[in-house]
């Protein structure tokens, strides 16, 4: 990812020298008032203990499929923010900022602590929005700038050629699943951990540019909803995230899905939940914006698609491979590869393709992680089904159970983005300050800010370690609680989802161990 606050702190050096990473920009150690391992041992059993708790607590009767909520449209404060002129406004500000990162890209200084691009994409709007999307909710459904934009495009032509329907809107492969998604999220991950020219301001506008155009093309294709709903890969992420949220959008009208592109856009009960085309179709009295408790959207009635679960699994594994990036054992690692005589015709092939060779490993490197990170789920999801007796499984395969469950890691992939990012988002997000009065580095002061200076003791590193062992270790307890309510649900018996849960404890604890000791080497002291 790109490091604006490197220079500040450390040396400025690039992502692939892990050692000067600093955890995002955060160079301070803390030294910690008891052993690393004690604090990771604990964190661990606090997460064992809740297993156990949950599981004397949680029994089938309490787990209902319905919830309560609150419709905010039903006050004056929800209308006024769900207003046609307030989304008007907020869609205009968010295509008018795509345009201005590409043209600052392509036009502006290239130095990326003068160009607006470089912050605005790594900090507002991939750290920032996934915030915003898992603690609040889905609001890149409503601002999507290519939504917008494609929307444009097909009302101007439909008043000028209102018989003439707006792009091809061939038929989608079934196959083809969400795929394209997780590819271009692969894509994305790799701009932002290995790609050595993420923070050069004009090759990062023209990677944006092409994402544009792929998104716009699959819209033209195969329908706006359509390519939102399996294409475009942030649509997607975001949507997983904002599951976890208090807020969802409904709609009350089981007719207007009948009209839905989606095969099946409503639930098991009926309700058509977080679809927005049927949502930005509906009418007023058929609308629904509601508070619900935390999570429950996360409780799915059916499986994912396979593509589905690989992307939300690469929600979660990208953001760990970040954080091994600034361990010594990847140094360690990179080292190896870069010599071995075996990788050697790999690296040399990559090179060119990537940039240097430090590149080439980092990408070889990437790939094998987030193959061996799904691997390691499917091969839990058969522990899961061979240890729930035959008699509770309901004819349910291991790799159901692996897309019935994988929901259920979102909030550690929430957790984990939370705690692995606070620091770069509040020290690098302040660049933001000066560069919305000189967006493109020419010396402006627009609005009286450019002269700001970035304060890098905003945050400290004793806050940071506290506040990541608080969060990683919530994210896994929650976690914990929604595998045992899903179990409940799929296996129908208190004892058969019991039983089931011990390997995913299992996963559970270990991956608290693992993500804790990853979170420390760049901020804990550890002798």
């Amino acid at each position: 990812m790109y490091r604006l606050a490197v220079t500040l702190l450390v040396s400025f050096l690039s992502l692939l020298m892990p050692l000067a990473v600093q955890a995002h920009g955060f160079a301070q150690r803390y030294d910690l008032p008891v052993p690393l391992a004690l604090y990771v041992g604990g964190a661990a059993a606090a997460v064992a203990l809740s297993f156990v708790v949950i599981a004397l607590v949680v029994r089938r009767q309490r787990t209902p499929d319905n919830y309560p909520r609150c419709n905010l449209l039903a006050t004056w404060p929800g209308r006024l923010l769900a207003s046609g002129v307030m989304v008007g406004i907020l869609r205009a500000i968010t295509v008018g900022l795509l345009m201005l990162v590409i043209i600052a890209g392509f036009t502006g200084n290239p130095d990326p602590f003068r160009n607006i691009a470089p912050t605005t994409v790594w900090v507002v709007w991939w750290v920032g929005l996934a915030y915003v999307s898992g603690l609040l909710g889905d609001l890149w459904a409503v601002i999507n700038p290519w939504k917008t934009l494609f929307s444009v495009a097909a009302w101007l032509v439909k008043r000028v050629r209102p018989a003439t329907p707006f792009g091809l809107q061939l038929a989608y492969p079934r196959w083809l699943g969400d795929w394209p998604a997780v590819l271009l999220f692969v894509w994305f991950v790799w701009a932002e951990l290995v790609w050595p020219a993420s923070d050069d301001p004009q090759r990062l506008a023209l990677a944006i540019s092409a994402y544009s155009l792929i998104t716009l093309l699959g819209m033209v294709v195969f329908g706006k909803y359509v390519w939102l709903r399996h294409g475009e890969a942030f649509s997607l992420v975001f949507g997983f995230l904002a599951r976890f949220s208090p807020t969802e959008v409904r709609v009350t009208s089981r007719q207007r899905c009948a009209a839905c592109s989606a095969a099946r856009c409503h639930d098991s009960q009926g309700d058509c939940i977080n679809c927005y085309e049927c949502f930005e179709q509906a009418t007023a009295s058929e609308r629904e914006w509601n508070l619900r408790p935390w999570a429950v959207g996360l409780l799915t009635a059916q499986p994912l698609a396979v593509s589905s679960m690989v992307l939300v699994l690469l929600m979660l594994s990208s953001v760990t491979f970040d954080g091994l990036l600034a361990t010594p054992l990847w140094g360690t690692v990179a080292e190896w590869m870069l010599y071995s005589e075996i990788l050697r015709p790999a690296v040399i092939l990559l090179q060119d393709w990537t940039g240097n060779a430090i590149a080439a490993v980092s990408t070889i490197a990437l790939l094998v992680f987030l193959l061996l990170f799904q691997l390691l789920y499917r091969l839990f999801a058969v522990l899961m089904s061979c240890s729930t007796p035959r008699a509770a499984r309901n004819d349910i395969s291991s790799g159901q159970v692996a897309r019935l469950f994988v929901l259920t890691l979102v909030p550690i992939a929430l957790a984990y983005h939370l705690a692995h990012y606070l620091s770069f988002l509040l020290i690098v997000g302040q660049y933001m300050i000066p560069l919305v009065s000189d967006p493109l580095g020419r010396d402006w002061n627009l609005f009286g800010t450019a002269l700001y200076m970035v304060d890098i003791g905003i945050i400290n590193a004793r806050f940071v370690w506290i506040t990541s062992v608080v969060t990683i270790v919530t994210g896994h307890i929650i976690a914990v609680y929604l595998a045992h309510v899903m179990a409940l649900r799929t296996f129908r018996d208190s004892r058969a989802a019991l039983a089931s849960q011990f390997p995913m404890l299992l996963l559970m604890v270990g991956y608290t161990m693992l993500s804790l000791w990853i979170l420390a080497q760049p901020v804990v002291e550890t002798g």
